[in-house]
């Protein structure tokens, strides 16, 4: 009997492992325009992602989340990964890293009447700034700064509270995506537009990826699977198709996803 029941359960493991790899279920936040519920697709890397699982016959499941929890959950195994981040070295403790879905620049937004000119991390020290929860774009030199003390960064549960507190002079930069920050602006502070500027040096290139938690026993498999469906996205020319339907979702001004550079 004994016997019996310890072949059910292999049979039963190998059968939810299988049919795990037949779906994928990732967590997000709100940052449009590459991920919003409120957006076709729920936003151009959600769209990205999605077709290249699809390639590969993996249905990925959505769910948005403060990103703070959005991280916590992917972390735990609970979900089992997140788009779209930037590798750092506390994440690579806990996730594997997809091959990148996208290239954004990282700025630090400011009003116009407090210029802000920098070339080194260490002229920013007495600048007090506002950021999201969990967020690394900025890359790891701008972290580790952070961690140290070196910058002074309150961390917020998102930049809608960022660039309010910016707006609001309690804070002289928001570290941001610069498509991002635009999109964001233009949506929740349309009456500030002529106030803000960002900083002509950037911060970091950084690339978007997906992250697949270490907990998960399939994590290498379904990130080997991804970077197939996205290679074939983008050599059949269907990753640039995205790209380019993204450009017309958004009026075509300075503050737009039309400001988008294609990277093939």
């Amino acid at each position: 009997m004994a016997k019996v029941f310890l072949l059910i359960f292999i049979f039963l493991s190998v059968f939810l492992r299988r049919a795990a790899a037949d779906s994928v279920r990732i967590t997000t936040g709100e940052w449009a325009p590459y991920t919003s519920h409120t957006l076709p697709n729920d936003g151009l890397l959600s769209e990205i992602a999605r077709a290249a699982f699809a390639d590969q016959g993996i249905t990925m499941t959505l769910a948005f989340f403060p990103w703070g929890r959005a991280d916590q959950l992917s972390k735990s195994g609970e979900w089992d990964g997140t788009i779209a981040y930037a590798k750092n070295r506390d994440r690579e403790k806990y996730f594997l890293f997809s091959d990148p879905l996208y290239v954004g620049k990282y700025v630090l937004f400011h009003l116009k009447k407090h210029p802000l000119e920098w070339n080194t991390l260490a002229d920013l020290k007495n600048v007090p700034m506002a950021s999201t929860i969990a967020f690394g774009g900025m890359g790891q030199e701008f972290l580790d700064a952070e961690k140290a003390g070196q910058l002074k960064v309150e961390r917020l549960p998102s930049d809608v509270q960022s660039f309010n507190m910016l707006f609001n002079d309690r804070v002289r930069a928001v570290p941001s995506d610069l498509e991002v920050g635009l999109f964001l602006i233009k949506k929740n502070f349309p009456n500030e537009m002529s106030r803000v500027t960002y900083s002509s040096h950037p911060i970091k290139n950084s690339e978007y990826r997906l992250v697949i938690s270490k907990k998960n026993p399939l994590a290498a498999k379904l990130i080997e699977s991804f970077n197939k469906g996205l290679k074939n996205l983008k050599t059949s020319g269907r990753y640039k198709k995205i790209l380019n339907k993204w450009k017309t979702i958004s009026p075509r001004d300075n503050t737009s996803i039309a400001r988008l550079k294609i990277e093939s």
